[in-house]
């Protein structure tokens, strides 16, 4: 029977949610396809490739739900919440971050959209071609990266043991993450939080930019 390389991404997150991305390999999809792992290899020639098809079915309802900003919302305001929108996408699967982690946007389509629509509303929005293509890089980027982190920090009781014990080097960083701690901040919160640091450096650099004109005004 031919092999459906989309049926093959689903049952590949399935997978990863059940086992982890140390244990996906081509082979192990192989078997839970009821074929050999060459049938899979002409569909996908190595790990990377089956993990830019997984990114692109973890990011496709993501990326169908991508707008424009409303009408006056400020550009910042439109990728706070496309960012977050994106994060979510990645928590809702094992390791969601770290299999879209150096994904190539041919492949991972849905991941490429984004980026796609970030440097289109950022150059809308006042920032020069290129640097509208940084700023989305740089966004993605700070992204994934921030949920492979997420995702992999131990439980906050294995956290406190690590910051508890008597050779931990780092006193300051103690004190703060117990502070932390203390004032029962949420993942979300400390998402939002770093998330904020981008999106004034953005500002920062693009000062006079204010709202995205309407669609039908734009190039």
């Amino acid at each position: 029977m031919p092999i459906d390389k989309h049926h093959a991404a689903r049952t590949a997150l399935r997978l990863l949610d059940a086992e982890g991305l140390e244990k996906l390999t081509v082979r192990r999809l192989a078997r839970e396809l009821g074929v050999q792992a060459p049938a899979l290899y002409w569909h996908f020639a190595n790990k990377r490739a089956l993990l830019d098809q997984m990114t692109d079915a973890m990011l496709a309802p993501a990326a169908a739900r991508l707008g424009h900003p409303g009408p006056g919302q400020p550009w910042w305001e439109w990728l706070e919440e496309t960012l977050g929108g994106l994060r979510r996408a990645l928590l809702a699967h094992r390791d969601g971050a770290s299999v879209a982690s150096g994904a190539d946007l041919r492949r991972a389509h849905a991941l490429g959209l984004h980026a796609e629509r970030i440097t289109e509303v950022l150059h809308a929005s006042g920032f020069s071609l290129a640097d509208a293509s940084r700023a989305a890089g740089a966004s993605i980027h700070f992204l994934v990266g921030r949920v492979v982190e997420e995702q992999t920090r131990p439980d906050p009781e294995a956290e406190r043991a690590v910051l508890d014990a008597a050779d931990f080097p780092f006193p300051f960083m103690a004190r703060s993450m117990r502070e932390r701690h203390a004032s029962a901040a949420s993942p979300d919160d400390d998402f939002r939080y770093a998330l904020s640091i981008v999106l004034t450096g953005l500002r920062t650099l693009r000062p006079g930019s204010t709202t995205a004109p309407p669609p039908e005004s734009r190039p």
